[in-house]
């Protein structure tokens, strides 16, 4: 199976992404260099929607198969090999993705699927970090307007 590494955009590991049908686990993958010829000598869809994505390749698996049974998720590792249970992967985390091909035809039209097998962090971005301030030394902090005197805080009196 291959394995692609690269940055990771969007992604619904340990959950998936109930936003559209059908829905799915699924990770945007940033491809640079080496990474990004190898994606198109496999064959898969290299897209640029002129975001900081840039080249990337979308990698998903669907939750439940065409006879209706459910998938298993993806699994989630560290760089150790330990799984990450409830871990949320912030965007331009460094990743491995593990994935099976397929070739598919519809309509008209054929190329190379992608089915997500597993998600290696190797340089974890919290999702949800908030990184847009940094701490000002010196600086007004709310400990400071704490008053010990009046146990329940301002009574409107």
């Amino acid at each position: 199976m291959p394995v692609l590494s690269g940055k990771s955009h969007w992604a619904s590991i340990t959950s998936p992404n109930k936003t559209f049908e059908p829905h799915k686990w699924m990770i945007d993958l940033s491809l640079e260099g080496e990474e990004l010829e190898k994606a198109k000598k496999i064959g898969l869809s290299i897209k640029n929607k002129g975001d900081e994505r840039g080249d990337f390749v979308s990698i998903s698996r669907k939750v439940y198969r065409k006879d209706g049974g459910e998938n298993s998720s993806p699994g989630l590792v560290d760089s150790q090999k330990r799984p990450m249970e409830n871990t949320l992967i912030g965007n331009g985390s460094d990743v491995n993705v593990l994935f099976k091909t397929y070739e598919w035809e519809y309509a008209g039209k054929a190329g190379v699927g992608s089915d997500l097998q597993k998600v290696q962090v190797v340089n974890l971005i919290p999702y949800g970090d908030d990184d847009d301030f940094d701490v000002v030394s010196g600086g007004h902090s709310a400990v400071d307007t704490l008053d010990d005197d009046i146990p329940f805080g301002n009574t409107g009196s």
